[in-house]
């Protein structure tokens, strides 16, 4: 597997509020991505990234076995985010500095040639096969609702006022239900992990197009930063992008 990752601050932002995880040979979980969108005052967005990142291993690391993640993939993610759910709301409640903070968190992990993902918020995970770049998250956002209910189009998403606001997050309620399910991989797949900090400055069609001209996954993500910075880089941008290789 090849893998690269990165979050940067933006051009606009003076801290950056977004983390990412990248999985090491040690973790039970060998191929585990993350990337937490954070929200809140203070430094409410950041403590919420960080913290749910750090529960949610937590509770994976303690539950996971190792002889059967493949079949209870799926269960283990969803107990994961549910419990740094609890974690972050807790933290939330008790400190008056951190009221109201949460985070997205979207992740995905590799295990028998597919892709597991649990994700809650507007972080997007992107699927690039054979030139074609598919969105396989559903966004979790206010205008998000407003397509599906056909009051707008994606196109009047895009730069509507309320783009920003997210329906689902880490951390804002009690309780939190997560998007779940599992996609087939075939051979050079790419995955791309991103916060609305990339998606909203660089357009899908271009993201494929940047995918489609790079090599390195490393020059592939520095080029998609730049993009976003120069297209304005209103927000933080952080990314995970990953080479599917065939499995032993």
């Amino acid at each position: 597997m090849e893998v690269f990752g990165n979050s940067v601050t933006g051009i606009i932002r003076s801290n950056n509020e977004d983390s990412i995880y990248i999985c090491d040979e040690n973790d039970i979980i060998k191929n585990l991505y993350i990337v937490a969108d954070g929200m809140g005052g203070h430094n409410g967005g950041e403590i919420a990234s960080k913290s749910a990142i750090e529960f949610f291993l937590q509770y994976v690391n303690k539950y996971a076995d190792e002889n059967e993640i493949s079949e209870g993939l799926s269960d283990l993610l969803v107990g994961g985010i549910t419990y740094c759910n609890k974690e972050v709301y807790q933290q939330s409640i008790e400190n008056d500095d951190l009221n109201g903070m949460g985070t997205t968190f979207t992740c995905a992990a590799i295990a028998n040639s597919k892709v597991t993902i649990a994700h809650v918020g507007d972080s997007r995970v992107y699927l690039h096969r054979k030139n074609t770049l598919v969105q396989l998250t559903k966004d979790h956002s206010y205008v998000m609702e407003m397509v599906k209910q056909g009051k707008i189009t994606l196109d009047e998403a895009a730069t509507h006022p309320k783009r920003n606001v997210i329906t689902r997050a880490i951390g804002s309620e009690a309780t939190v239900e997560a998007d779940i399910f599992v996609e087939n991989l075939e051979k050079d797949d790419i995955l791309l992990i991103c916060t609305d900090g990339l998606y909203s400055m660089v357009k899908d069609d271009k993201i494929s197009e940047i995918i489609d001209d790079g090599k390195e996954l490393q020059g592939i993500l520095n080029r998609l930063i730049s993009e976003a910075n120069n297209n304005g880089g209103r927000d933080n941008i952080s990314a995970i992008i990953i080479r599917f290789e065939v499995e032993e």
